[in-house]
């Protein structure tokens, strides 16, 4: 038997500013924190290492410089686009006045001369324009943009008559395919060649054949006209090499960013799974004998401790009557000297006893002598979190299967006006076929002040909705996102939101999107849609209820969601609900 009470798994958010294991720091990460916030009506704010302001509400992801978090590996070819394409913009800029610049001092064709000049003024035009598009990520991804290469790059073949088809110009064409080669608009890319190969290769059999007569300043006059066939040949051949060399260095780039994050998601998955099985191990050596161990409380009797956490022991406990096993969570001696600790245990045990549901850990009687106590039935089986150390997702169907046991649960409590605030892996039990929820220590009831944790925002930051990580009004739905999180971690077997501490993870809760789900497990794309509804930053977009949301799992698990919902979820990820996709060979 694992885990076979409702124990505290969970560190104590007291005084201390964050109350969370050192070693948790990756995957599920799955420890309780808290997190002080500034008094009045300021945002929450962290007094760790990381910046105070990190939380703040409505902040943006800085575009340039600062912190920028990247969700995939297109993300990070996406930043390095902006910020080299930034960069060409003043080289492009220096190429471009040289070039016709040095028309005023070369002895160059008259016609030749305008042309070069009236596209040199254009390509002058499209680098500011293009410039001003790498200042906003958003504005930059506009079909528009593209007119910031593309005449440029017109403008390049216009020094072609002018210096001469034969000339070291050409060079310029073969940066340019190279450039635009790169990046992520492939459509772009080709048209850029397509110009600059047919504009050369064009002017080139316009000057051997000698339809038009050669207006360059570099002209082929000592070459045989065989020879100038291979030269021009081996022109377009660079050209064609650099675009394909170009287009190939991108995709390589992107499979080997994509095999970075595979290894670092592998790497969190491992070292959660190291930190739930160092937290077992823990709990394991804590169990023993007890101070409470062979004397009767409530007219059971209690056996060994089967559990420790930050406030409370749990007993073994049997009733001498009818034999029956029990479970006795006793307030620890350490935590009676604590006002704090004790009005939140008798909270829970308030809390707990007004909780009826087959899906939410029983609780048998409750009582306060010789210290508080609370009596629950004795679970025999695994939390979510052992589960899933032995195997890394779950079937979609037993997903579904514990979405809806889990939501009655939720429900069940919400109906009293308890809202848990903490629903993670570990704090979900599976006991004989039946899911069961643990633990409504950091619980509070909806509508009514919560002084005990009042200035805190506490939770498991891996599972904790938005609202919750900016120290906000909570509900139901706060609920429901912990429960569309843990959903996540079942199918996908990765947690939505994970980083290297707990400031960085509460900010991509609160201002980053987790990775599409079947971009880490092979899904349907219905369920992208579901998770994107479930995971959404905004309450008002989420589902409702638990049971809406269990049903349209189910649903889009047979790729059978209704077309309302599939709109509302894709709708959602196009607006920024998932991180950019993922090479899809990588899965």
């Amino acid at each position: 038997m694992a885990g076979s009470d409702g124990s505290e798994r969970n560190s104590d958010p007291t005084a201390a500013t964050v109350a969370y294991p050192a070693a948790a720091t990756a995957g599920d990460a799955e420890a309780t924190v808290a997190v002080k916030r500034a008094p009045a009506q300021a945002p929450p704010v962290l007094t760790a290492d990381s910046s105070p302001s990190l939380l703040s509400a409505g902040s943006a992801v800085p575009h340039t410089g600062g912190t920028t978090m990247i969700g995939s590996p297109k993300e990070a070819l996406e930043r390095d686009e902006l910020l080299r394409t930034r960069r060409f913009c003043g080289i492009a800029l220096v190429l471009v006045i040289a070039g016709g610049g040095s028309v005023f001092a070369l002895p160059g064709d008259p016609v030749a001369t305008k042309i070069l000049l009236g596209a040199a003024v254009a390509a002058v035009g499209a680098i500011a324009f293009l410039f001003a598009r790498t200042g906003d990520p958003l504005r930059y991804k506009l079909p528009s943009t593209s007119l910031g290469f593309f005449i440029p790059a017109v403008a390049v073949t216009a020094a072609i008559p002018y210096f001469g088809s034969f000339s070291p110009a050409c060079t310029l064409l073969v940066l340019g395919v190279y450039f635009t080669g790169l990046g992520e608009n492939g459509r772009l890319a080709v048209a850029v060649y397509t110009v600059c190969a047919a504009a050369q290769g064009l002017i080139g059999v316009l000057v051997i054949t000698h339809v038009t007569r050669d207006t360059g300043l570099v002209r082929p006059v000592e070459l045989s006209a065989s020879t100038q066939w291979i030269v021009q040949g081996l022109v377009q051949i660079v050209l064609c090499g650099t675009f394909v060399t170009a287009r190939v260095s991108r995709r390589t780039a992107l499979v080997a960013l994509g095999e970075l994050e595979r290894a670092v998601r592998q790497a969190a998955h491992r070292e959660a799974l190291l930190f739930e099985a160092r937290e077992e191990l823990e709990r394991a050596l804590r169990a023993g004998r007890g101070r409470f161990t062979g004397q009767v409380i409530g007219g059971y009797e209690l056996g060994d401790v089967i559990g420790r956490g930050a406030m409370g022991e749990v007993y073994a406990a049997m009733d001498p009557k009818s034999g029956a096993s029990v479970a006795i969570k006793l307030l620890s001696q350490a935590s009676l000297s604590n006002a704090q600790h004790v009005q939140r245990f008798l909270r829970e045990l308030r809390t707990a006893a007004g909780v009826r549901s087959p899906n939410v850990v029983e609780v048998i009687a409750i009582g306060d002598h010789p210290v508080p106590y609370l009596v629950m039935e004795r679970l025999e089986g695994h939390t979510l979190s052992e589960i899933l150390r032995g195997k890394r997702a779950l079937s979609p169907e037993k997903v579904v299967d514990l979405v809806r046991q889990v939501g009655v649960g939720i429900t069940a409590a919400a109906a009293t006006g308890v809202i848990h605030r903490d629903l993670k892996p570990q704090n979900v039990f599976l006991s004989r076929g039946t899911w069961k929820i643990l633990d409504f220590g950091v619980s509070r009831l909806h509508d009514h002040g919560d002084t005990l944790t009042q200035g805190q925002v506490v939770g498991t930051p891996s599972y904790m909705a938005p609202e919750q990580a900016r120290g906000a009004e909570v509900d139901h739905r706060t609920d429901l996102y912990a429960l569309a999180a843990v959903a996540y971690r079942a199918l996908t077997g990765y947690p939505p939101f994970a980083a290297g501490d707990i400031a960085e993870t509460l900010y991509r809760v609160v201002h980053t999107a987790p990775q599409r789900p079947s971009d880490l497990a092979k899904l349907p794309g219905d369920v992208d849609a579901v998770l994107a509804i479930g995971l959404a930053k905004a309450p008002s977009a989420r589902f409702a209820t638990a049971a809406e949301l269990g049903d349209a799992l189910a649903a889009a698990t047979k790729s059978a969601l209704p077309d309302e919902l599939r709109a509302h979820g894709e709708g959602l990820g196009a607006r920024g609900g998932w991180a950019r996709p993922t090479v899809r060979s990588l899965r």
